[in-house]
Formats: structure tokens, C-alpha cells, sequence
């Protein structure tokens, strides 16, 4: 089965050099906190154009600090989209404050023509999502955002590598959250994320509230969590981000094969169609037949999987605690959409044979 993932290749691939990395971690004994942390901190921040890169336990919370750094909580309503990962939203309930979910283009991304209609007096902050790795027009939405007093918190969790301008996204607003899952291109080997911020009062606050806001090793400044990204991890991604930017050309490579040979197909190419600055977190076709064109690539052991079939309006949890509400073109795109392989470990006969297969669902 050719797989939409990579997690175990990569993670063999890089095997010995992790075990390596760890075998200084044991010798160090510095298993909280340690000499590999700071080191991967100071590796996202130059790739971050220099902002600060605070490290901690997973993108959520990531989330969670960002929005709790710009005081946003009971009473105050915050903009994002139903077709992410359902911690976007989930870390918006976590600080007490009302999601309002905007709609989004054919391109699944939110813009300001989706976000302006629900901006009100309530609204504190707007959190884009850059779904697929693909950039969206961060600049637009920072500006109205700015406009109306808004704070602008971008999710970045699946848009490392994703660039605007040749410049890593994630900087241009007041905070942002990337997540280091096993799943993402640079993951980890367990969950892990990183707040990143130009602000250094937030970056201060993030940085003391991810580990109950101790100052020093008794004296707490404020109430915070536990949410430290642990050596080990931090020894793995030091090892991974040598390998980063190798495995973004291959994706693009991949990506660009894909554009040429399915673009004048019934499926077409990716929804993000060609976005200068892409990072191929997912590449993604559409079909009205979408689950047949699954089935179809299954027999010829290819695995296609659905980023995501349930919007998050459309879940239980919002459905038993939130307003209903109604979001055609999100909607529409969850009833069509299908991510085909696109990774480091495929050969080009991969994706020649993925590409072949979808051409002759098409012309059936």
C-alpha cells in the first residue's frame, strides 16, 4: 500500500542518529528543559526571521498561551474556520471565549471578504488557518484585523516550510502556533508545538506560563501549566531539521508532477491551485465522486484519505454546546475533497502510478 504518511520511514531513516542524540540527553540527565531545547528554540526563531520560539507540549497549547497572552476569554468572541483540526477551535473554548466560524473559498482558506461580516464590538482576536500548508493572505487579514482593534493569531500547525515572499509564515501577526505531531513535516516523535511571536510580552508570558509560570525553580509570577516541549523530543527535531528543507523540495517536486498531470482532469488539481509559497503539508483533489475515486484508488493499493470529512459546526461537541450554524462552501468542499500521498519516502514510480490511477477514474 503506497501511504498518504511517512511516520515510520522517516522516523528509521534517522534512527541512528536520534538514538545518538539521546544518548547524550541520558548522559546529560537534563531530560526536562535541557541543552537540546534552547538549541531548537534558536533553530525556529532563525527560521522565523528571528521572532521568538517558545517551545511547548503540542501546537494546542501553542494556541491555548497565544490566546491567553492577548487576554482573550469570557465574553470575547473569536473568528476562525469549521474545516481544520478541531483544536483550533477546541483551544478558543478552552479560554472561555465564543467561536464564530467564517466560511471559506474554493480554496478552503478564510480571507477577508469571509472574516469582515462577523466582526463585531465582541470580537478579540481571528485565527486563520494556513490548512494544508498553503499561505493565506495573512497581510489582507492582518490589516482589517487591525483596523477594527483585533488581535491576529495564525495557525501554523500544519505550514512549516509555507512561505509568503520567501518568508516563513507565522511572524506577520501577533502571535502564531505550529505544531510538532509525528504526522506534520517536521514532527516530532510524540506531540510538541511552538509559539511564536515578534512581541516580547508575550513571548515572556508564554515562556513563564508553560512551566507554571516559575521564575525560579519556587517562586511562581503567574499561574500557568505544564506544557514544555521534553529533551528527547527536542534531541529528535534537532536531528530532523537537517533534513527539513530536503523533504519540503521533494514534496514540491511531487506537487508540481501532480499539478501537470491531473490539472486537466475531472478531479483537477490541488484546491490551493499552484499557491506560490506552498509547504504540501497535504495535497488535496476534489470529486463529486470522491468516495468512489477513494475506493477506486484502493484496489490499486493506494491510500487516500479525507482531511477533514466532519467541519467542526458538523461535530457532536459543537453541535451539544454551540449555536447552529451554517457554512455552504465548507460544507460542500467536506463532501469532496481527498488527499492522494504526497511525501518524501514516494518514488517517482509512486506517483506516476498515483497519478495514472486517478487519470483512469476519470476517464471512465
Amino acid at each position: 500500500m503506497i501511504k498518504c504518511n511517512n511516520v515510520q520511514e522517516q522516523a528509521h531513516d534517522l534512527s541512528g542518529l536520534i538514538f545518538e542524540r539521546w544518548r547524550e540527553v541520558f548522559n546529560a540527565g537534563e531530560f526536562v528543559l535541557g541543552d537540546e531545547v534552547p538549541r531548537f528554540e534558536t533553530w525556529m526563531s532563525q527560521r522565523c526571521a528571528g521572532a521568538y520560539a517558545i517551545s511547548m507540549n503540542s501546537g494546542t497549547d501553542a494556541l491555548l498561551l497565544a490566546l491567553k497572552a492577548l487576554g482573550v476569554g469570557p465574553g470575547h468572541h473569536v473568528i476562525t474556520c469549521s474545516n481544520t483540526f478541531v483544536a483550533t477551535v477546541g483551544a478558543i473554548v478552552a479560554v472561555g471565549a465564543q467561536p464564530i466560524l467564517a466560511d471559506v473559498g474554493d480554496d478552503e482558506l478564510i480571507n477577508v471578504d469571509t472574516i469582515a461580516p462577523l466582526l463585531t464590538t465582541r470580537t478579540r482576536a481571528v485565527i486563520p488557518v494556513h490548512l494544508r500548508g498553503r499561505p493565506v493572505d495573512i497581510d489582507s487579514i492582518v490589516a482589517l484585523c487591525n483596523a477594527h482593534g483585533v488581535a491576529v493569531i495564525e495557525d501554523c500547525a500544519q505550514a512549516i516550510g509555507t512561505t509568503i515572499n520567501g518568508r516563513q509564515v507565522g511572524t506577520s501577526s501577533d502571535a502564531s502556533a505550529f505544531s510538532l505531531h509525528p504526522l506534520k513535516t517536521l514532527g516530532g516523535l510524540g506531540d510538541g508545538g511552538v509559539l511564536v511571536t515578534t512581541n516580547p510580552k508575550i513571548a515572556e508570558y508564554a515562556r513563564s506560563a508553560r512551566n507554571h509560570g516559575l521564575q525560579v525553580r519556587d517562586e511562581s509570577v503567574v499561574f500557568g501549566m505544564n506544557s514544555r516541549l521534553d529533551s528527547l523530543q527536542a534531541a529528535a527535531l534537532n536531528v530532523k531539521v537537517e533534513h527539513l528543507d530536503h523533504w519540503l523540495r521533494r514534496r514540491k517536486e511531487i506537487a508540481d508532477f501532480y499539478n501537470e498531470a491531473l490539472g486537466e482532469t475531472a478531479t483537477g488539481a490541488d484546491l490551493g491551485k499552484q499557491r506560490t509559497g506552498s509547504s504540501y503539508y497535504h495535497y488535496v483533489v476534489k470529486s463529486k465522486k470522491r468516495d468512489q475515486l477513494q475506493r477506486h484508488l484502493a484496489e490499486h493499493d493506494i491510500q487516500a484519505t479525507i482531511h477533514y470529512p466532519i467541519p467542526v459546526h458538523r461535530q457532536r461537541a459543537w453541535l451539544n454546546s454551540q449555536p447552529a450554524t451554517a457554512l455552504p462552501t465548507t460544507e460542500r468542499l467536506a463532501q469532496e475533497i481527498l488527499t492522494i500521498p504526497c511525501h518524501q519516502h514516494l518514488s517517482d514510480g509512486d506517483v506516476e502510478k498515483i497519478a495514472w490511477t486517478v487519470r483512469q477514474f476519470d476517464s471512465r
